[in-house]
């Protein structure tokens, strides 16, 4: 792979709606693609990594979740949404991201735009 993939959930239309707008507003140098559309072996990602939050397969074919996905997707725009990317990837910030991205995921259904395509599936 010759550039980072960013995977995220496309029964969720929360999710396709942050996805859209992050395309369009900080024009980030990744592919995005659904996690059901890829084959996830191939990429080395298990299906349960992905519903843990969205997933960054760098072209080196390591990957990141969550927090370090959204900060490793940052990291590719145009400026100035690397400098959040960085302060992101901070100790003390990752520390306290980490913590708010696992109580949202897990209830994005319950956010406003969310619905019930939005429920993570139990595995």
């Amino acid at each position: 792979m010759t550039t980072a993939l960013f995977l995220f959930d496309g029964d969720c239309g929360l999710c396709q709606n942050a996805v859209d707008r992050m395309k369009r507003r900080i024009a980030p140098q990744i592919v995005f693609a659904t996690y059901q559309s890829v084959d996830l072996d191939a990429l080395g990602v298990t299906l349960a990594t992905c519903l843990e939050g969205p997933v960054l397969v760098r072209a080196d074919g390591s990957h990141v979740v969550g927090v370090g996905a959204m900060a490793g997707m940052l990291l590719t725009a145009r400026n100035p949404y690397p400098f959040f990317g960085r302060v992101m990837m901070t100790p003390v910030a990752s520390l306290l991201l980490n913590r708010v991205q696992s109580v949202f995921y897990r209830n994005r259904h319950r956010l406003p735009g969310g619905t019930e395509t939005c429920r993570i599936p139990q595995v």
